[in-house]
């Protein structure tokens, strides 16, 4: 599998932190690279750079397609242009946020995003009523002050904030736990939580692997191994 990441705000560090993360989920005969949106926004973390990410997506692909990849990660948890992206590529796109909602659905459970941005709040709602299995299991959504960049930028400053979120949501009944956003790169494998811990770059991933090789489904057991710290 050829794995294009793609990257819709205009940070090579971000670009680079979800490769680091997305090389972890791979299969071992996966082939990743990045790519970044010059022309994105610094960070998406409002309507307006939401936007302009979705733009800047849809200019860098499929327009510079090189005919090397066979699937398209869009590295944004919100999936900015997701949609007309699919339209116009020769091959599959995955959003993260699509890949994790599907999985949560998968399981059956009472699901909880954790994200960062306060305008992310109502932007996930809306992405989350789009998707019929996942929107009655919505549990709650959780957001952190600062942005995913401030995150991936500084991830020791938020790990404390995170494992206390976790461990409220312990206390609640433990819903699977979604951890919504790329800034959240490589943070799973830092926190403890009793109940099931997802994150989009590890699902995108694995809808990557299906929708390449055209598998069936993992068994539930085979999807949530290795996804519990």
């Amino acid at each position: 599998m050829n794995l294009l990441i793609l990257n819709p705000n205009n940070s090579e560090a971000m670009t680079a932190q979800v490769l680091e993360a997305a090389r972890c989920w791979a299969p071992t005969n996966a082939v990743l690279r990045g790519t970044t949106a010059a022309q994105g926004p610094p960070v998406i973390a409002s309507r307006e750079s939401f936007a302009a990410g979705a733009c800047a997506a849809r200019a860098l692909w499929p327009a510079q397609d090189d005919g090397w990849a066979d699937v398209v990660l869009l590295a944004c948890f919100g999936d900015p242009g997701l949609a007309e992206l699919r339209r116009d590529s020769r091959v599959p796109v995955i959003g993260m946020a699509e890949a994790a909602l599907t999985e949560a659905a998968q399981l059956g459970r009472p699901f909880h995003i954790i994200t960062a941005g306060r305008a992310w709040d109502a932007m996930l709602r809306e992405t989350i009523a789009q998707h019929p299995a996942a929107a009655p299991l919505l549990h709650g959504i959780t957001v952190l002050e600062g942005t995913g960049l401030a995150m991936a930028q500084d991830p020791t400053s938020y790990i404390a904030h995170l494992q206390g979120t976790l461990h409220a949501l312990q206390q609640s009944g433990a819903p699977t736990c979604i951890l919504g956003g790329a800034g959240f790169a490589r943070l799973s494998s830092q926190l403890q939580y009793a109940g099931v811990l997802l994150d989009g770059i590890s699902a995108g991933v694995r809808a990557a692997q299906n929708c390449e090789s055209k598998a069936p489904q993992l068994p539930m057991q085979g999807l949530l191994h290795g996804l519990v710290p």
